[in-house]
């Protein structure tokens, strides 16, 4: 009976995972596309009033900001969801390893026992793909701001 609830749990767990996962994605992209309107929109206002250098001294910090707080909350969701499921004991640990999955860093001292160690890279893989979002998001700005010097 135990192994039925233990199957059951698992995948359950990991369907909820993946269903977090595509939480992530939608709201990484939502962010992205608010923050182009948002910047479309600052951009001219910034250059009329201040010049363009100026401009791109206050959007570029502005983009780094926000994609690093993007960056934090999904950590964090992903650190809720391991503690919640009952996988990391305290919420510290949980952040600590979401975040070193996350980036891809993987120290590996903290681990999940099996079949829960699938949950890494799975973190790994949706940290990878938000960064790299977030990479094409930052360049495409700077090339804006530099198509203008």
């Amino acid at each position: 009976m135990d192994l039925k609830f233990h199957s059951h749990h698992w995948r359950r767990t990991f369907l909820l995972a993946l269903m977090l996962a595509a939480f992530i994605f939608l709201f990484h992209a939502m962010v992205l596309l608010e923050a182009a309107r948002l910047l479309n929109v600052t951009h001219s206002w910034l250059i009329d009033r201040y010049g363009q250098l100026n401009a791109g001294r206050v959007l570029i910090p502005f983009c780094f900001v926000i994609l690093f707080v993007t960056h934090v909350l999904e950590a964090f969701a992903w650190a809720v969801f391991i503690w919640r499921r009952d996988l990391i004991k305290t919420l510290g640990e949980a952040i600590y390893y979401t975040t070193t999955s996350i980036t891809s860093l993987g120290y590996g001292d903290v681990v999940q026992p099996p079949p829960w160690r699938m949950l890494g890279p799975l973190i790994a893989i949706n940290g990878v793909l938000m960064f790299g979002c977030s990479t094409a998001f930052l360049f495409l700005v700077l090339q804006k701001v530099w198509m203008h010097f």
